[in-house]
């Protein structure tokens, strides 16, 4: 499958300077948005139950960016805890450049790094509003709207106070400009305001935000035929636009339409000359009876055509069918989008262009399969990485851990409902490797939780940040018997939005429990007290020298002594007495057995390993520890399960149902 573009043109390749970024957004009374403050990274990944508000935020800046050519907002809009009906969407931005703060002037003087814009909406006005440095005076004449009000205004000033030499302005740009100038060469004079400016965002054709950033959002009802159009708007349009240089064919069209116009013009002349030379000599005779010294003159109006303006558009070729982009599936139209996104990000370097690209994407997963929303994943992540300068910002609501960083969990933006509320409130929760460390001191130390914590997003952990809550195990059998143990209550898991992890070690439990509960996730914890781990390796040194055994028995002894200072961590991070030896039990945050699961099923439920070893032998399930066949024996073993893991199963099914009723 192809697809062709109508026409081929020249690629200009030009570098970007600019690294002005969406550093956070405040929204206000925005839908479902009761008030909300939002940081963002170079990636953004929204997160969360349906309803709380993930796309929303999306558009909200889109709303900031684009205004009504994005979405008209009315009474309906306006959160319903909110007072006086006013949705206020506040964004800061970082990273500016002595270009941008030529571009943005007074909003952003020297030495600044960030400048903040709000845009707000009450009562169907919509207004722009800025923080710059200004002369306090100036301000009191700006407010006027009326150009003859500004000019009174600002004579009254000029008069009031000679010593500001203010020149004459007859005009209310000329009163504008003199101020502006006088504020850049007194900056000590100047102090910080709140300014309504529309030019923000280019009512006026001066947009300051629009030379900046380019913000581009991508509905998850977006279809690639109303992005395949070229109009400045679109996709392809932008493409075209950052890519396509027409100047070089405009002049070729120009000088084909001045020489048709020339012959125009002599076609005009043969033809129609001589008759309008005779209605004119006819027209002046008659005018001559009542007036000397003037002649009438016809002559041809020769009307030269507009050139139009050159435009592409898109068709997909497959095999030797020809269609348009409407006519395609929604999954190949969303690859068509993504196609186009990448190509955007990837050569958009026209002459002059210091913008950065900001990619909003709603469900980025939609209608695309498992290899491909990995690669559209990668895509993005690419996007940002090779991005010259860090000129390319992506955020994203998604529903699929596929779209999560493994190694940026600071990326994620966790949305959830406040419990307790008798309006919807929205809550956005978001963890950093600082936040780790700080909840950790005196359990870990910082660079242990720093390298266990690089890679840790991927696969199944991943999915944790999705569930209403996660039950986090030690051993590949856990899981099983734990699912096990439910089916046969009649619960299902899955259902509930619980999620069962494994993680490896103490520390890892502590790690990821921490990194869970800081973005709304309640965790429970399964783990052992490994009380016979040391009596079962010394066993092992019974066929070794003694010297061999002697060497091997010290380190089993030193391993046995950090096991129990890691239980006695691990119980006091959870809020217990730093025991260093368990005995099983089971509270509802944690679940201990003395020795392991494996152990405790052996003493209190017999019947459950003679059932897994009739399985192993009939072929049915695998041996070792394996998560399936601690399922299936759980699952058929005909006895009932011991006391231990019927309170467990109470404790994590009760923190997931506590979950759930705070969902929306």
């Amino acid at each position: 499958m192809i697809i062709t573009l109508g026409i081929a043109c020249p690629i200009r390749h030009l570098m970007h300077r600019t690294i002005v970024k969406i550093k956070r957004a405040r929204i206000e009374n925005f839908c479902c948005l009761h008030d909300v403050d939002v940081s963002f990274e170079e990636i953004t990944s929204f997160i969360g139950p349906t309803g709380v508000g993930k796309s929303t935020v999306l558009r909200a800046l889109d709303w900031f960016f684009n205004g009504e050519r994005s979405l008209a907002l009315s009474d309906d809009d306006v959160h319903s805890a909110a007072t006086g009906g006013r949705i206020v969407v506040e964004v800061e931005f970082d990273g500016l450049t002595a270009h941008d703060r030529e571009i943005l002037g007074r909003y952003a003087p020297e030495g600044a790094e960030s400048v903040s814009v709000w845009r707000t909406w009450q009562n169907g006005e919509d207004k722009i509003t800025g923080k710059a440095l200004a002369y306090h005076p100036f301000e009191e004449v700006r407010r006027f709207e009326k150009a003859t009000d500004l000019r009174k205004a600002y004579d009254e000033l000029r008069d009031a106070d000679a010593g500001l030499e203010l020149p004459k302005a007859g005009s209310k740009d000329k009163a504008l400009e003199a101020m502006r100038t006088w504020e850049l060469a007194h900056r000590g004079q100047l102090t910080e305001s709140e300014i309504e400016d529309t030019h923000f965002f280019g009512f006026a054709g001066q947009s300051k935000l629009g030379q900046l950033i380019d913000f581009v959002f991508v509905s998850a009802d977006l279809r690639a035929y109303e992005e395949a159009d070229d109009q400045k708007t679109t996709a392809l349009g932008r493409i075209l636009d950052h890519a396509v240089d027409r100047t070089e064919a405009n002049e070729r069209l120009g000088e084909i339409e001045e020489s048709a116009h020339l012959a125009r013009q002599e076609v005009h002349a043969k033809v129609y000359g001589p008759v309008l030379d005779d209605i004119s000599a006819a027209l002046s005779f008659e005018v001559a009876r009542f007036t000397t010294g003037r002649q009438v003159v016809v002559t041809p109006t020769v009307h030269a055509p507009r050139p139009p303006r050159t435009t592409f558009q898109v068709s997909i070729r497959d095999g030797a069918a020809e269609t348009s982009v409407h006519r395609q599936g929604h999954g190949f139209q969303r690859a068509l989008i993504i196609a186009a996104l990448k190509y955007l990000a990837d050569r958009r370097r026209p002459e002059g262009d210091s913008r950065t690209l900001c990619l909003a994407i709603e469900e980025p997963e939609l209608f695309q399969h498992p290899p491909q929303a990995r690669t559209f994943a990668k895509v993005l992540r690419e996007l940002v990485a090779a991005s010259p300068e860090g000129r390319t910002q992506v955020m994203y609501a998604t529903h699929s851990p596929v779209f999560l960083d493994p190694t940026g969990y600071h990326q994620i933006r966790r949305l959830r409902r406040a419990v307790g509320e008798a309006h919807p409130v929205t809550e956005i929760r978001q963890a950093s490797q600082d936040d780790l460390c700080r909840a950790l001191d005196g359990f870990i130390d910082a660079n242990t939780v720093k390298s266990r914590t690089v890679g840790r997003l991927a696969g199944l952990f991943a999915e944790g940040f999705f569930a209403h809550a996660v039950v986090l195990v030690e051993g590949r059998g856990d899981e099983g018997v734990i699912t096990g143990c439910a089916e046969r209550a009649g619960i299902n898991l899955g259902a509930e939005g619980i999620s069962i992890i494994e993680v490896t070690g103490k520390d890892n439990l502590m790690i990821s429990d921490v990194l869970f509960r800081m973005l709304g996730v309640p965790c429970y914890m399964v783990f052992d007290g490994d009380a016979g781990t040391e009596e079962r390796k010394r066993q092992s040194t019974a066929y070794l020298l003694p010297e061999q055994r002697r060497e091997k028995e010290l380190k089993y002894e030193r391993e046995a002594r950090k096991n129990r200072e890691k239980n006695a961590d691990l119980l006091r991070y959870l809020g217990s007495a730093a025991v260093p030896q368990p005995s099983d039990e089971s509270t509802a945050r944690y679940t201990v057995f003395e020795d392991n699961l494996e152990t405790y099923l052996g003493q209190h439920w017999p019947a459950w390993d003679l059932r897994r070893r009739d399985l192993v032998r009939s072929d049915e399930a695998v041996d070792g520890k394996n998560a399936a066949t601690y399922l299936e024996t759980t699952r058929t073993v005909a006895t009932d399960p011991p006391f231990l893991l019927h309170a467990m199963l109470e404790n994590l099914t009760s923190l997931g149902r506590t979950t759930v009723m705070a969902q929306p």
